[in-house]
């Protein structure tokens, strides 16, 4: 493989198959074959193993994929090989949070030299499985506990944070909230399975923002891809005005834009492919997925070449933009109002092509 190729990613059922709690092999080294000796004093050394730099997330996505591509060409840029000097391995749990610990644990064992995570779960699962090996994040908001006032690391982790007060989170509900000023029941879909979503109770972080709009908060929780549409049927039942998607992995946001639009309900994301890429009627949150990754990619440049963690402090990154799908706003049958249209960095226009779902990546080499 020339150093410009990139490895080829899995399909999506391969790397479901290939999802690192089931692997327990070391990872591979590339070695250089020993000629015969000319004499018998001489030997020819064997080429050393490439550095290993691996994520671990809940199972493949589009804009993981992306933001993986961002890594390789940045350390590219930097001046590393993925011609044996440095490889990216991909770890997933094929959808299933119960195995965040086992996995994570078992990349420890294969002690790489760079951990990578992009959601707050498998950040967590990593940290919980090792004090030593470094770990650098891009995105995770929930690390605030292994750093000092000036963002640098108490602990094995750095990298770049959407927000560490909760902004990240809080944003899209005022936004959610200007857009639809007569709700007077806001819904809320949460994931079951995500650990910081669990440990909030009742409405959150939003509890107090509700009360003081006079609007009443509900809700609801699914577990797993398949029980999305039972989650949103419920919502609808409830007769909820609009809905808040929480923060959780990338992979939910095409079935989530697939329900509302079903049941009709106007929804909010954090994330903008949920209006760009999926057909959701509203996000506010990041739009420097890509640019953040490659940010993340220089903690990972600085770390193999030795630098300690300590002198790398945490990057605070928000880069919020609000988008405004008025394909689907027509399609459901909702009016937003005309400040808010104004208020828009990106607008839908109905009949307007968006982006595809799909990103031109490949895979690191899976476990």
């Amino acid at each position: 493989m020339s150093p410009t190729q990139r490895p080829h990613w899995p399909s999506l059922p391969a790397a479901l198959a290939l999802a690192v709690g089931l692997a327990v092999s070391p990872p591979l080294c590339a070695q250089s074959d020993v000629p015969a000796a000319v004499t018998p004093r001489a030997t020819v050394p064997a080429q050393a193993p490439p550095r290993v730099v691996a994520y671990l997330g809940l199972g493949p996505s589009e804009s993981v994929k992306l933001c993986m591509n961002e890594v390789r060409d940045e350390l590219e840029k930097a001046g590393w090989s993925f011609d044996g000097q440095v490889r990216l391995e991909w770890n997933d749990v094929a959808n299933d949070p119960s195995r965040y610990a086992s996995a994570a644990q078992a990349m420890v064992a294969r002690r790489p030299d760079v951990l990578l995570a992009t959601d707050n779960p498998p950040a967590e699962a990593l940290m919980n499985a090792t004090k030593e090996l470094p770990i650098v994040v891009m995105g995770p908001t929930n690390i605030g506990k292994v750093l000092d006032a000036q963002l640098r690391p108490l602990a094995n982790v750095t990298g770049v944070s959407l927000g560490l007060k909760g902004q990240f989170a809080i944003k899209p509900m005022e936004m959610l909230l200007r857009a639809f000023p007569q709700a007077r029941r806001i819904g809320m879909i949460s994931n079951r399975d995500n650990i910081g979503h669990e440990r909030a109770q009742g409405l959150g972080l939003f509890a107090d923002m509700l009360q003081q709009a006079d609007v009443e908060g509900l809700r609801v929780r699914f577990s797993g891809k398949d029980d999305i549409a039972r989650a949103w049927d419920e919502l609808a039942r409830l007769g909820v005005d609009a809905v808040l998607i929480w923060p959780d992995s990338s992979v939910f946001l095409g079935e989530h834009a697939q329900q509302a639009l079903r049941v009709r309900l106007p929804a909010i994301s954090h994330s903008s492919w949920f209006a760009t890429r999926h057909g959701g009627l509203l996000s506010y949150g990041s739009i420097g997925r890509v640019s953040m990754c490659g940010r993340g990619a220089r903690y990972v440049n600085q770390i193999l070449r030795g630098r300690p963690l300590a002198e790398l402090p945490v990057e605070e990154l928000y880069e919020a933009a609000l988008v405004v799908n008025l394909d689907t706003a027509e399609r459901i049958g909702v009016t937003l109002p005309s400040a808010l249209i104004e208020r828009a960095d990106r607008l839908i226009r109905p009949g307007e092509r968006t982006l595809a779902p799909t990103a031109d990546a490949h895979l690191p080499a899976a476990r």
